[in-house]
């Protein structure tokens, strides 16, 4: 019975939910480099609390994806991402191919993000693409909405 209470009243708070309808991520082999389409999330709290990622394809459902830190390393895959955020350090959040579409010449995902917390956040978003020299080809911020009505 503790534990049903316990997870009513952890349901009850409200939780911070903010909705990106546009990402990329990907790659496309040209020659001899692979150009990189990538969205990077930075995301920073107040107070200590914990955030979820979730990747969606355009038709809503659950989108594969690697959630690779701020140094490059593979933090998990999987079309949602949990992490802990310490009061004003910034976190750093880049979506990549899973494992298996990464061996493709041509695999470029697009859909939406979530962002979801018990706690207020401040989030950035960009869209990055770059030619095979890693050379910044666009940079484009992407705004945050609420999420659509069922959500």
């Amino acid at each position: 019975m503790k534990a049903l209470y316990a997870l009513l009243l952890l349901l009850s708070f409200p939780r911070e939910a903010r909705y990106f309808p546009n990402i990329v991520y990907g790659q496309i082999l040209i020659g001899a480099g692979t150009s990189r389409y990538e969205t990077v999330f930075t995301i920073v709290a107040a107070r200590e609390t914990r955030a979820t990622l979730g990747v969606f394809t355009d038709r809503g459902e659950p989108m594969n994806a690697s959630f690779v830190d701020a140094q490059g390393r593979r933090a998990g895959t999987g079309s949602s991402f949990e992490c802990y955020l310490v009061a004003r350090r910034p976190v750093q959040i880049r979506l990549g191919l899973a494992p298996d579409d990464a061996e493709e010449d041509v695999a470029v995902k697009t859909g939406w993000a979530t962002v979801q917390s018990s706690e207020e956040l401040a989030i950035e978003a960009v869209v990055r693409i770059t030619t095979p020299d890693g050379r910044l080809l666009t940079r484009h911020v992407l705004a945050s909405q609420k999420p659509p009505i069922g959500e």
